[in-house]
């Protein structure tokens, strides 16, 4: 579908329907060969809808701040192929000075007298051990422990919390939230106009002192300046993801410009894949238990904490079981093509091994992903393709199995 087609598709639900709620409605009751009780109009875009990557139907129903997608075009950047902006730099070989674009993300910001409770009997984490100055990495899973979201939640105070996580799953997530809400007293909103950066090498740490303060030191700290939250995240050099409002966030793009790379998406996406920190998205969710993913690695569960959605086959995992897959990183040519979601197999047999988790190019021939492999399979060779034509060698992990 052309760009044009999907322009002119989402002028007609602004001009038709005035929130989304309708339009999910539509598209869940509406057949793709129908044309009443609906105008033509309205039928065109729910076929059309029906077609679409989930990740071009989230960007249309929840699409990116248009003051922010201007101010990145005149900063040069150009759509992506996931329909993203993304720099001719991205391309490039990796470099660690970056700025770059998260408009991937988006940020849900939980409120109310009962929020810190609520939180803490969903997510993997231990949200009462979140203090003004912290921040963690959690999982919010399915009652049977498969990890719909993982996702980077920021106490701002007293139940008071942003959750930062994938656009294309912030629908789902939002409304299942929700459900479960019941007569607790909390607000879960939806905040379109509150931008997502990722900051990454030693020279951001210098311009953001400048622009901003002292950003936190330790793995996993948080500071806010302003209505600006920078959380650290984890990697082998200095990396902070930034929580706006698109003011501030053009204000210290500008700044930071000056010192690292503009960057889009797939950058920050390879720094992961090198800090071996999962990313899921429309294609893999639910597909793993989080230790699959080796979040109690990477201080991403709390077994102690107490009950939430999987905590029993987590739990079961964990003490009783013994875990037979886990996540591992890799390397293997581009012309794989590999994406979340496909299967790696081993040499001779049909069925797959592992399923990749996410997948990056470099700029130099070379993607490098995390996959969740079968331990008893990842001794052996592994490959792209059933015909074992396209090689994929592991590479060392940047943190200890414990």
């Amino acid at each position: 579908m052309s760009e044009g087609t999907l322009t002119g598709i989402y002028c007609l639900v602004l001009t038709e329907f005035k929130n989304r709620a309708e339009i999910a409605v539509l598209c869940r009751k509406v057949k793709p060969d129908s044309y009443q009780p609906l105008s033509f109009k309205c039928t065109l875009f729910v076929r059309s809808f029906n077609y679409l990557p989930v990740v071009m139907q989230e960007a249309i129903v929840n699409p990116m701040n248009s003051e922010w997608q201007n101010f990145l075009t005149a900063s040069g950047a150009v759509s992506a192929q996931n329909g993203q902006p993304g720099f001719e730099s991205d391309v490039s070989e990796q470099v660690q000075d970056t700025v770059c674009d998260l408009s991937a993300d988006v940020v849900l910001r939980i409120t109310g007298d009962d929020a810190e409770k609520f939180l803490q009997g969903q997510f993997s984490n231990d949200i009462a051990a979140l203090t003004d100055g912290t921040s963690q990495l959690s999982t919010w899973s399915s009652p049977k422990g498969r990890v719909i979201t993982v996702f980077r939640i920021v106490r701002l105070a007293e139940n008071h919390y942003l959750m930062q996580l994938p656009r294309e799953l912030v629908a789902a997530v939002h409304k299942r939230l929700k459900m479960f809400v019941l007569m607790a007293k909390v607000i879960i909103e939806l905040e379109e106009n509150l931008i997502c950066i990722g900051l990454s090498g030693n020279a951001v740490v210098t311009a953001l002192e400048t622009s901003l303060g002292p950003p936190p030191p330790e793995l996993d700290g948080s500071a806010v300046h302003g209505e600006v939250v920078i959380s650290r995240v984890r990697g082998a050099y200095p990396r902070f993801e930034v929580i706006a409002p698109v003011t501030d966030a053009i204000d210290l793009w500008s700044d930071m410009a000056g010192v690292a790379r503009q960057s889009g998406q797939s950058v920050w996406r390879w720094q992961n894949i090198e800090a071996a920190v999962p990313s899921i998205g429309s294609e893999t969710t639910e597909a793993f238990v989080l230790q699959m993913l080796n979040l109690q690695h990477i201080n991403g569960v709390n077994f102690k904490k107490g009950c939430f959605p999987g905590q029993e086959v987590v739990a079961r995992m964990q003490y009783l079981g013994k875990l037979k897959r886990r996540m591992y990183r890799a390397s293997v040519s581009a012309e794989s093509m590999l994406q979340a979601g496909d299967e790696i197999y081993n040499e001779g047999v049909s069925s797959s091994v592992g399923k990749v988790v996410d997948a990056t190019g470099n700029g130099s021939g070379q993607m490098h992903l995390l996959a969740v492999l079968a331990i008893a399979a990842a001794d052996k060779p592994l490959f792209a393709d059933k015909e074992a034509t396209c090689a994929i060698e592991l590479l060392d992990l940047p943190y200890v199995l414990e």
